[in-house]
């Protein structure tokens, strides 16, 4: 054979291994059959390969040849990728018991392969090789690491996606990550140092891009929300704002932060008065979930942790965290040892109401345990190629890691410049989508279209009018978008969708999952200096059909009126 010919047959196979030695063949406790590929693995973060970044693919159940890339981060700082995976957007939940999987019917997989990156490194299954619980993190080696890693995935790790369009998406903290990260690219595809030269867009959900204007915006958004009486409001305008106008007053003036993420009231008459618009009240027994305020977790012994203090800081609550074993174990036998909805259904998934937004049992308000434990689980981490480097420091994946957050050092507490810049420096059409949950108090709508209406006005972007849009066939209102556009100086279009969720809070993937895949199918399916009409269901049929079961060899299910009639009955005994 021709030496040239037979290099090539090498290299060809060596590049196809590269990617298909992370496939995940077993997938532990996976109740239904899957009509796409996923895949586990590590790409490098640096340039000796000591940092080590965790990744998880699920191809697209639509054309996963063809179909767009979806990167997604969760923020934090210092929360987990597989955690939107798995909580949010992904195609698998976790069943109660921590041991199972059922179906995702609104994964964002419908039509785009969606790549999760677990960063930074120190979060999740991400690791330094050198360092065991590796927690030292701040903007700019984040946004390093994210380049690298991104970078190592389209060169070496999955080069099938090479030449593949490609957008990045995130929430919270990504409101930072995305951003930087987004200019770091722009700049690497105009210089020519990165590979992949098809990026044509960025969304960011509930994103922190401007802490202050959050803050501010925040007590506006609690002021008008009923959390505080006429009488301290008027104190506040008269005392604190002395007239000036409420809509731009510096709130901020009378907080104070330790790590510039989370503020209180200074201790001051005026911070006083502002403490219970920015946080829990002073003595934390508000309770009110900061993540969407009208989520609702009513067993509180079970389901809720205490109310976090009133610190500030931005508290994920665990489902069971801070219950006694005895407690848990007292209650659940009372409930004839229920299991969530796994107790209802041979296929969980069935279980959830599609015809109307009231659609997961209460999954947000448990399902931080069960995922924890199927992660931690040792036959999970083998099929999902995690390696004993990892295992032998000790380490269990977090949902949130404390000491990445506790550690993390802020540097950039607006992102206007990395807008500007991206605005500035594209040399083909790009578009941002801004999406906000309404009822988010962490990252709230009215800060993020504030910080948006800045960054369209210093680039001389022209506005379009805010217009509803739909989901279903039967057009339920499911929010708000304006579009901000016009020309830089490469003749390039960029285009910023702001657009709202109605009802949704932090986590939108899951609060609104439906009108949320829809959103984000037209996003990545749209030509990039077109209007987007995010009521379109050309890229996405909201009348899913579930997906067939596996056959586990135990046909024996309790029929769902019973169940729930036995768990009633024990409840009242």
């Amino acid at each position: 054979m021709n030496r040239s010919l037979l290099g090539l047959l090498l290299l060809t196979v060596s590049v196809f291994s590269n990617g298909e030695d992370d496939l995940i063949t077993d997938l532990p406790g996976l109740l239904f059959k899957t009509d796409f590929k996923s895949y586990s693995g590590y790409v490098d973060a640096n340039d000796n390969g000591t940092w080590r970044m965790h990744y998880m693919l699920t191809e697209s159940r639509s054309k996963p040849d063809t179909d767009p890339l979806l990167v997604w981060f969760n923020g934090g700082p210092g929360c987990s990728s597989l955690g939107g995976l798995f909580e949010e957007l992904g195609p698998f939940y976790v069943n109660f018991d921590g041991e199972t999987l059922y179906e995702n019917p609104y994964a964002w997989n419908a039509k785009a392969n969606v790549l999760y990156l677990e960063s930074p490194i120190g979060v999740g299954y991400s690791y330094d090789t050198n360092t065991p619980n590796f927690f030292n993190a701040n903007d700019d080696q984040s946004a390093q690491q994210n380049l690298f890693a991104l970078t190592n995935f389209f060169k070496t790790v999955q080069p099938k996606y090479a030449n593949r369009t490609f957008y990045l998406s995130g929430e919270s903290y990504a409101g930072i990550y995305i951003p930087m990260l987004t200019d770091l690219i722009i700049q690497g595809i105009n210089n020519g140092s990165f590979p992949n030269k098809n990026f044509q867009g960025s969304a960011i959900g509930n994103g922190f891009m401007n802490v202050r204007g959050l803050l501010n915006a925040l007590a506006l958004w609690s002021a008008y929300h009923g959390r505080v009486s006429l009488q301290d409001w008027a104190s506040i305008k008269t005392n604190c704002s002395k007239g000036a106008d409420m809509d731009n007053f510096d709130f901020a003036q009378y907080t104070n932060s330790s790590n510039l993420i989370d503020y209180v009231g200074d201790g001051s008459y005026c911070g006083n008065l502002i403490q219970p618009l920015i946080s829990q009240n002073a003595d934390g027994t508000e309770g009110f979930d900061q993540y969407n305020f009208y989520q609702e977790c009513y067993d509180k012994s079970v389901f809720q942790a205490p109310a976090p203090p009133a610190t500030g800081k931005r508290v994920k609550r665990s489902a069971i965290q801070g219950v006694s074993a005895v407690k848990r174990n007292l209650h659940y036998a009372k409930l004839g040892n229920f299991r969530g909805t796994s107790d209802l259904a041979k296929n969980t998934a069935a279980l959830v109401n599609r015809f109307s937004n009231d659609n997961q049992f209460g999954y947000f308000c448990w399902n931080e345990d069960p995922v924890s434990k199927y992660l931690n689980s040792d036959k999970v981490q083998n099929a999902l190629h995690i390696p004993q480097d990892w295992k032998k420091q000790n380490n269990t994946w977090q949902d949130c890691r404390d000491s990445i957050y506790n550690n993390y050092k802020l540097t950039y507490n607006t992102t206007n410049q990395f807008f500007n810049s991206i605005i500035k420096n594209a040399k083909t059409d790009f578009r941002f989508l801004i999406y906000n949950g309404d009822v988010d108090t962490v990252c709230n709508y009215l800060g993020d279209a504030k910080h948006i209406l800045q960054v369209a006005n210093d680039n001389k972007l022209t506005s379009g009018p805010r217009t509803p849009w739909f989901y279903s066939d039967n057009q339920q209102l499911a929010g708000y978008v304006q579009t901000y556009s016009g020309k830089n100086g490469n003749n390039a279009t960029i285009t910023i969708d702001l657009l709202t969720v109605k009802g949704a809070g932090h986590m939108v993937p899951y609060d609104r999952a439906g009108p949320s895949v829809q959103m984000i199918s037209n996003f990545v399916w749209a030509k990039p200096s077109a209007n987007i009409n995010y009521t379109s269901q050309d890229n996405f049929d909201p009348n899913i059909q579930l997906s067939e079961l596996i056959d586990t060899g135990n046909s024996s299910s309790v029929s769902i009126l019973l169940a729930l009639f036995t768990v009633l009955i024990n409840v009242l005994l």
